[in-house]
């Protein structure tokens, strides 16, 4: 049960969701904490707060998701620049326009800008996954992948030494 366990967290380690999800925690909090900053010190209107908020914590995710979140750091940066800024703008018009609406109908700045992320995490996840990074992603040392058994297979399938002789 215990070496169960074991493997699916692993496996799930491993997986770009676990990690796109862990990442985008910290980049959330980045995001609240410069929001609840700037909102709580300055005298500028919300949508500027959320701007600025977004903008510097949107560059951050990028460099965290290309590397970490989906191993995409040896890809051509400008490709993945290309694609990213259309997934960024729509990303960017969406949260806003949901920060404004949600405040409009009485919600906190930092409660409407909680309930915009929520709605954009899965789209976010899905345009880096299948876009922004889509055919960039290096093998890591960690991720290896899956063999293949077909009938056709040529080669002997390796066999652990017997302990006496190790």
């Amino acid at each position: 049960m215990l070496r169960r366990t074991a493997a699916v967290l692993k496996r799930g380690v491993r997986h770009s969701l676990t990690r796109y999800l862990a990442l985008a925690g910290l980049g959330f909090a980045v995001d609240v904490g410069l929001l609840a900053l700037l909102h709580r010190f300055t005298p500028l209107p919300s949508a500027a707060v959320v701007s600025i908020a977004f903008w510097l914590t949107y560059a951050l995710n990028f460099v965290l998701n290309r590397r970490l979140a989906f191993h995409a750091e040896r890809g051509p940066i400008g490709r993945q620049l290309v694609r990213f800024l259309p997934q960024v703008l729509l990303d960017f018009v969406l949260t806003l326009s949901a920060v404004l609406a949600f405040q409009a109908l009485g919600l906190a700045l930092p409660v409407a800008r909680i309930v915009a992320a929520g709605a954009n995490l899965t789209l976010n996840y899905v345009l880096y996954r299948w876009w922004t990074f889509r055919g960039t992603r290096k093998t890591s040392p960690e991720v290896h992948p899956r063999p293949s058994f077909t009938a056709h297979h040529a080669e002997p399938l390796p066999h652990s030494e017997p302990a006496a002789r190790r």
